[in-house]
């Protein structure tokens, strides 16, 4: 399959570029103390400077403000610069720091914060910076927070441990509720919000139901049916993510090979059985994968270069039907 380019944009000294819920994408340049976000097309809307002087800047955003945290504390910034709120980490736990803290922001405008150091998981107005509510999380390292489409539960999965629990969670009259998921190490939600994707270090994948966390299909990545023989014995490098209800977009890289000679896959969501190899034009290694929020979409980050990429799902997978045949899944 070969994808089509929506737009590309050259950032250099980017540390990290994340999903903002309903926003598109915010990338982190700490060595120039800012941000930049953009929207869903890869445009970008803006670039801010925030009051922060940390090595690591960490940051969440809705469509009027950005919020971001150093090793010294956290503060909000609307779209003008303008300071909305600040404050620093001590404010919630002794000797906090920002070493592994995650933040985001959910369509309701809560913002979660995972405090490593303390273990705890805090929910906070976005807009003013006031506590909510908290409870206690324990683990070593760092969250990841995951969005589901149209849903007020985020997914939550930590760093480490591995394999490590996963959950749904949400504000419920003020109180942060907790749902545990099955299976280990959540990767995302298909487009609908009905199904999850879990993927472990041990090279397991699973698509579950998340009515009823029943396993539609799982497999280890070197027994996916109609694996290129070239990826026999290869690794993940990176998340997989559900790019329509049908599809499943994952990285892998054979053992002791470049970091460059990966490949992108495509898998039907119903077997995980490998539908398409990704062909990107003009021989473009793969690159991470971001994903996005429109269906059939995904973001690559090439970070020697500093280049974001927009991709949109081609028009003919390798698998593909002839005229008048039906597609297999």
């Amino acid at each position: 399959m070969r994808p089509r380019l929506i737009n590309q944009r050259r950032l250099e000294g980017v540390r990290d570029i994340t999903s903002a819920a309903g926003v598109g994408w915010i990338a982190t340049e700490p060595t120039c103390n800012a941000v930049s976000l953009f929207d869903h097309d890869l445009q970008l809307r803006r670039r801010l400077r925030v009051p922060l002087h940390g090595p690591r800047i960490n940051a969440a955003a809705t469509d009027r403000f950005v919020v971001a945290g150093d090793d010294n504390g956290m503060a909000a910034v609307d779209h003008t610069g303008k300071i909305i709120w600040q404050s620093a980490w001590d404010r919630f736990a002794d000797n906090a720091t920002n070493r592994d803290t995650t933040l985001h922001i959910d369509a309701q405008g809560v913002l979660w914060i995972r405090l490593a150091d303390a273990q705890q998981l805090l929910a906070l107005d976005a807009t003013s910076g006031r506590e909510i509510h908290r409870v206690p999380l324990a683990g070593p390292e760092a969250a990841r927070f995951l969005h589901r489409p149209g849903d007020a539960r985020t997914g939550l999965v930590l760093s480490r441990p591995y394999p490590s629990p996963s959950a749904l969670i949400s504000l419920v009259d003020g109180r942060i509720a907790l749902h545990p998921l099955d299976g280990f190490d959540l990767d995302g939600f298909n487009p609908a919000g009905s199904h999850y994707l879990t993927e472990d270090l041990e090279g397991f994948l699973s698509v579950r139901d998340l009515a009823t966390e029943s396993v539609l299909a799982w497999r280890h990545i070197n027994d996916l049916p109609e694996l290129p023989s070239d990826l026999a014995g290869s690794r993940f490098t990176d998340w997989a993510t559900f790019l329509t209800d049908e599809l499943i977009l994952i990285s892998l890289r054979p053992e002791d090979s470049p970091d460059d000679a990966g490949q992108h896959l495509l898998l039907s969501a119903r077997s995980l059985r490998c539908r398409s190899v990704v062909r990107y034009p003009n021989d473009l290694s793969p690159g991470s994968i971001t994903a996005s929020e429109r269906p059939g979409r995904w973001l690559t980050h090439h970070h020697k270069t500093g280049t974001l990429r927009l991709w949109q799902l081609g028009d003919h997978l390798d698998d593909g039907p002839f005229p008048g045949q039906l597609s297999l899944l």
